[in-house]
């Protein structure tokens, strides 16, 4: 009986541990919605290994007005806004990327350059689609604005092998 007995006061105890370590966690803020932009990359053949290649997007809309309409929203109900993730992935050819080393989104601000995305290495299994992850930046006071413009750098293990287009979707997360 006192085996039993210390064994229930022991898993009680465990059960309270675990509930009161997991509830101190930091309070997540609550997102609004979610920003998402579309581009279409075309890759020529033979890119070298050496050095950085960018793709640049220019004056891309916002469309900040129209999604806090939506909503019915407005800046001053935004806290920040988050780079969440994003995803470049081969447009009708089962080629796999692990050709790619590094690849990263930086918004451009002249003459300044703040990274949203970035995968530092590809992993060599990656297959059609690359997983790049968001920075913790606050991206709120560009987002907010009519245009923005980005920039795509990437890095090669081996030279491209063929003319390639890509689609690349970023995800960006407006909270509270």
């Amino acid at each position: 009986m006192g085996h039993l007995f210390r064994r229930t006061v022991f898993f009680t105890f465990l059960v309270i541990s675990c509930l009161g370590i997991s509830g101190c966690t930091k309070d997540e803020k609550p997102t609004l919605f979610d920003m998402v932009y579309v581009f279409n990359v075309d890759m020529p053949a033979a890119l070298n290994t050496i050095q950085t290649h960018f793709v640049e997007f220019d004056k891309v809309p916002t469309r900040i007005e129209a999604i806090l309409a939506d909503y019915g929203l407005t800046t001053a109900d935004i806290g920040q806004i988050e780079p969440y993730n994003a995803q470049l992935e081969v447009v009708l050819a089962p080629t796999s990327l692990d050709y790619f080393q590094e690849i990263f989104i930086e918004l451009i601000d002249s003459p300044n350059r703040y990274e949203c995305f970035y995968t530092p290495n590809v992993p060599l299994n990656t297959g059609s689609r690359v997983i790049l992850v968001g920075t913790l930046a606050d991206f709120k006071p560009w987002l907010t604005q009519s245009a923005m413009n980005l920039r795509m750098g990437f890095r090669l293990r081996q030279p491209s092998p063929s003319a390639l287009s890509f689609t690349l979707r970023l995800t960006f997360k407006a909270k509270a």
